[in-house]
């Protein structure tokens, strides 16, 4: 990227241009090279469907919901939708852990922001940002941790923490659940194979979706340019080969037929759509979280 690209956009971040052809929800332009460590994985996703809203249902027995984006922390909502599916993958594969509440947005933002050193913008952050935060500090819940209230997302609450540091208190709650590992992808087969795996992932994408009207297998032409990251929960890699991403723009947001009932606020990619948009992209699959822990049976001793 251009620094005077990157200037341009950092200075200009808000959260929608209307009436623009660009759009920022809050990603910061940025490209990552492919980190290799889904190499022994190639192939294992040729063929197949993988849709990672099943295990949702199984585990939480509701279907999975978009969250609503409220300020310029897609990068982070993105980050905690993956979080929480890679969540219950663990669970519905037999890991010892248990399911308690959605991740904070919120304190991913601030953390990425301001927790791991980088250059200072006014809105927004990059995939990376994100990611390094999740695997340095780690990660916490839409809960109160004493003084601090993570319960509900709004504006206002990610306005706050915008700048704001996470204190040690919550850093060290945080670091108790740390993501173990990802891998950068950049390809088809790479994103497709990691996917397949269960790893679901970052995207962030110049990608515009203007048009939101699904066509008959479920998918979108992609209009416009949209700064901006998605979480990809699904591939089929069929007759038509693509993936579905989940936007942040609640269960309304969408329209038209669907394909192997994605949930609602999700589209279909096209693949090449998919490897157009990571020449200038970067995408992060999430492949190991260390999550909360069941709680040990209670025994009685005579």
């Amino acid at each position: 990227m251009l620094r005077r690209e990157f200037l341009a956009i950092a200075a200009a971040q808000t959260f929608s241009f209307q009436g623009r052809k660009e759009k920022s929800f809050g990603w910061i332009p940025n490209t990552v090279a492919a980190s290799n460590k889904t190499k022994h994985l190639y192939g294992f996703g040729k063929g197949k469907v993988s849709l990672l809203w099943k295990p949702w249902k199984k585990v939480i027995g509701i279907e999975l919901t978009a969250r609503i984006q409220r300020h310029t922390d897609c990068v982070a909502i993105a980050s905690a939708a993956a979080l929480d599916i890679l969540t219950v993958v663990q669970i519905a594969r037999g890991s010892n852990e248990q399911w308690i509440i959605k991740s904070a947005a919120d304190a991913i933002y601030a953390g990425g922001r301001n927790n791991i050193k980088h250059a200072y913008v006014k809105h927004g952050m990059t995939g990376d940002w994100a990611v390094e935060y999740l695997e340095t500090y780690g990660n916490l819940l839409m809960q109160k941790y004493k003084e601090h209230d993570f319960t509900k997302y709004s504006e206002a609450t990610s306005m706050y923490w915008e700048n704001k540091r996470l204190p040690e208190s919550l850093l060290q709650e945080a670091k108790l659940h740390p993501l173990l590992d990802h891998a950068s992808v950049k390809t088809w087969p790479e994103i497709r194979d990691a996917v397949a795996a269960g790893y679901p992932i970052l995207f962030c994408s110049k990608m515009g979706a203007d048009n939101a009207r699904r066509d008959k297998d479920g998918f979108i032409q992609p209009q416009g340019t949209w700064y901006h990251a998605w979480c990809i929960i699904g591939i089929d890699d069929g007759a038509r080969p693509g993936a579905c991403l989940l936007n942040a723009r609640g269960k309304n947001w969408g329209t038209g037929p669907k394909r192997h009932g994605q949930p609602d606020g999700s589209v279909w990619v096209d693949k090449k759509v998919i490897e157009k948009s990571m020449l200038y992209g970067e995408a992060h699959a999430f492949s190991n979280y260390k999550g909360f822990p069941k709680p040990e049976r209670k025994y009685i001793l005579w």
